[in-house]
């Protein structure tokens, strides 16, 4: 098979959830980074086949959020676009999407990525269509709503209190990685790790200038203060905020196209794509997906975790990326550096196409050559991708 690469990849910083860009819809972040991908791939936005976004909270005033972006972004008209739903692995989705378009010969170069806006997810009304007849109607908040399981009729954190109990994880161990994920976020925007990843943001609360540093992470945080926060999903659990990943607002993108044709153009690649793979778990234990997913792109690819030098595990919540530590046996050394979900924030649809371009950029910077990236997906699954650094 064909080689694909990274030939660029950027990310807005994380907002917080009513934060800098509590008022900035999501077509206007991903529009900065399709525009800053092409720019920094040395392409002319003509020379783009294909835009591709993930996206989870698919707002209907800016439907296929991808095509309303890539235009934006200043990508012809001629130039297609679709949006893809898979929960919170839509950004990776979207990569895998771009990958498989390239390899079939539909299109040669691809911008793909994702975005999420929690902090200007709509309400609902769903009862008045037909007429509301009687007694009082009830509005639907859609953030809320995506954050719930449909089969199981349970909240997300309630599969982390599931795993937590299954798995015998303390409330202690949750915290201290809920800190460890703040600090590292911290010291990796102290030290400037983030810098050639972020394009600066000149719309939202700036109060002149441009936003370009990632909101959420917290320096100040301790143990002591995350284990005074009470649970918030079931009465003497363990799943507290503070523990919990963030719900953020950003946006990822990326150029992908064959390693050939990058030759071709002169373009050095960032990274080669060397494989992915999905797994289904059940709904009500969904955090554990990584664990069968990772284990199915291992035996694909055929190589061990020992092979790995760097890990990008989604912390949807401290209990589950504990559950997913334990069961692959990773070595936390190597594993969200720079912090994660719960650290560096979890803009939904954006988190799996954020994850690859942190990876790709931190193995460069280590001089490392494989990672790896994966996440759970609300429903029951997971999703891993397998990255080479050029």
């Amino acid at each position: 098979m064909e080689n694909v690469v990274i030939t660029s990849a950027v990310r807005t910083p994380i907002g917080s959830f009513g934060g800098v860009f509590r008022h900035v819809m999501p077509h206007r972040l991903a529009a900065i980074t399709i525009k800053e991908a092409v720019k920094r791939s040395s392409l002319e936005p003509e020379q783009v086949q294909e835009v591709i976004l993930g996206n989870a909270i698919m707002r209907t005033d800016e439907a296929n959020v991808a095509r309303v972006a890539a235009l934006k972004a200043g990508i012809p008209v001629e130039v297609p676009a679709f949006t893809v739903q898979r929960q919170c692995s839509s950004g990776m989705q979207a990569v895998v999407s771009a990958m498989q378009e390239i390899l079939l010969g539909d299109s040669e170069i691809v911008v793909a990525g994702g975005v999420e806006s929690m902090s200007t997810a709509p309400f609902v009304l769903k009862t008045v269509r037909w007429g509301h007849r009687l007694q009082h109607g009830e509005m639907t908040d859609s953030l809320w709503e995506i954050l719930h399981d449909p089969n199981y009729n349970i909240m997300m954190g309630m599969t982390a209190e599931n795993l937590a109990d299954k798995y015998s994880i303390s409330r202690e161990e949750q915290d201290k990685i809920a800190c460890r994920s703040h600090k590292n976020a911290s010291l990796a925007i102290k030290e400037g790790y983030f810098k050639s990843q972020i394009v600066p943001v000149g719309e939202g609360k700036t109060k002149g200038g441009k936003i370009d540093t990632d909101e959420h992470p917290r320096p100040d945080i301790s143990i002591e203060a995350l284990a005074k926060l009470p649970p918030v999903f079931k009465k003497g659990g363990t799943v507290t905020a503070g523990n919990s990943s963030g719900i953020n607002d950003g946006a990822a993108a990326m150029v992908l196209m064959k390693e050939a044709r990058a030759n071709q153009l002169g373009i050095k690649p960032l990274a080669r794509i060397i494989s992915y793979a999905w797994a289904g778990v059940e709904p009500w234990l969904m955090g554990y997906g990584p664990v069968p997913a990772t284990k199915k792109l291992l035996k694909k690819v055929n190589i061990s975790l020992q092979d790995i030098q760097l890990i990008e595990l989604n912390e949807a919540f401290a209990a589950q990326y504990l559950t997913c530590e334990k069961l692959l046996g990773l070595n936390r050394e190597i594993v969200n550096v720079n912090g994660s979900g719960i650290g560096l924030g979890h803009p939904g649809g954006c988190t799996g196409a954020r994850m690859i371009v942190t990876l790709v950029h931190e193995l460069r910077r280590r001089n490392l050559k494989l990672g790896l990236a994966s996440l759970c997906v609300a429903g029951g699954m997971g999703m891993s991708m397998l990255i080479e650094a050029c």
